[in-house]
């Protein structure tokens, strides 16, 4: 599963799939909560897991208008860091950020791309705060996306201290990974191995992301199976 998000994670930088694909990151971030709860049960959750959001329509529209939330708040925080930084930019070298040329990022100034840096991070970090816990409510206890988002807020809000220690434990296990994907741009892709490393690493690490966010959920909110309505009509049956 691990394998599989990272090969459609490269579809982001290619276009309009790239946006529907940041549309359906709440989905299959849902899908793979399913999984972890699977594994705490003790069972192997088949691959197909990871597409379960895909197969509820009332939910899935609800984490793809949670996604579209996300990312007008996490544009909405970026803009406000970078805010007044592009004014005295070069037009040419605008024009060539607006086209996609990450290179046009080697001529510019220091100080910009520290800007960039930081509103790029501080978007992360807006729509992450918002999508750690609506995701789960949403999947798991069926909740709207409003009322998933101010939920969610308040229990980042109540547990921000062990919030806060495991997030510093997270960035402390990125180093490693960062460390090896320094390398990987210094050697040009060169290194087959070393691409081989990077791949494996950024999918453990992921995945140890998604399982730190499924427990954290289940410690904050309690556990419960999705009750997942695929609009079969056999409410009676189930209940």
């Amino acid at each position: 599963m691990g394998l599989i998000l990272q090969f459609l994670t490269g579809f982001s930088q290619a276009g309009p799939l790239g946006f529907l694909f940041v549309l359906a990151i709440p989905a299959l971030t849902a899908g793979l909560l399913q999984a972890m709860d699977g594994v705490s049960r003790g069972s192997r959750p088949p691959l197909m897991t990871m597409f379960v959001a895909f197969s509820a329509p009332p939910r899935l529209l609800r984490l793809f208008l949670l996604s579209l939330v996300m990312l007008a708040v996490g544009m909405l925080a970026a803009g406000g860091v970078l805010s007044g930084s592009l004014a005295g930019l070069d037009p040419a070298l605008l024009a060539r950020l607006e086209k996609g040329d990450m290179s046009a990022l080697n001529s510019a100034d220091p100080e910009l791309l520290r800007q960039i840096m930081l509103s790029v991070m501080a978007g992360l970090l807006a729509s992450g705060l918002i999508a750690y816990f609506s995701i789960p409510l949403v999947w798991f206890r069926g909740r709207s996306v409003g009322p998933a988002i101010l939920t969610g807020l308040a229990g980042i809000f109540r547990n921000a201290l062990p919030l806060g220690v495991l997030a510093a434990c997270m960035a402390l296990l990125a180093l490693p990974v960062y460390f090896l994907v320094s390398l990987l741009m210094r050697s040009g892709g060169q290194s087959t191995l070393l691409t081989l490393l990077v791949l494996l690493m950024l999918v453990a690490y992921q995945l140890v992301l998604f399982g730190a966010q499924y427990l954290s959920f289940r410690e904050v909110f309690g556990t419960g199976q999705a009750e997942i309505d695929t609009g079969s009509g056999d409410d009676q049956l189930v209940a």
